[in-house]
């Protein structure tokens, strides 16, 4: 099935292949941009759980590993910052904690679903 989205993608890319109006042709691009996001990201997370690091990922992303994992990262940290906003009163310490337990909940989570 995700074969088959992915040629769906590709065929809307192509130029011949979009509705003649402009508007409809950019809605066009943009489900083919959203569903292409939703599969790249599900490939990451089959590729992170079977144990391909970020270098790899990266590379086959194009980008560095960094960028790879801080964008297929974000909601981990917008996650944490919601804890930092929360939790103003708490040490440098106390906060340090927090985020480590945070981290690895979100690393029992990815393993068992």
């Amino acid at each position: 099935m995700v074969c088959q989205e992915i040629l769906t993608i590709v065929s809307v890319i192509a130029l011949d292949q979009l509705p003649a109006d402009p508007v409809e042709a950019l809605r066009e691009l943009t489900r083919g941009e959203a569903e292409l996001e939703r599969v790249r990201l599900e490939r990451v997370r089959a590729a992170r759980e079977a144990g391909v690091s970020w270098d790899r990922i990266g590379a086959a992303l194009g980008v560095t590993r960094q960028a790879a994992w801080e964008y297929f990262n974000r909601d981990l940290r917008d996650r944490l910052a919601l804890n930092v906003d929360s939790n103003a009163e708490l040490t440098e310490e106390e906060a340090m904690k927090l985020a480590v337990e945070e981290s690895r909940a979100v690393r029992r989570r990815r393993r068992t679903s």
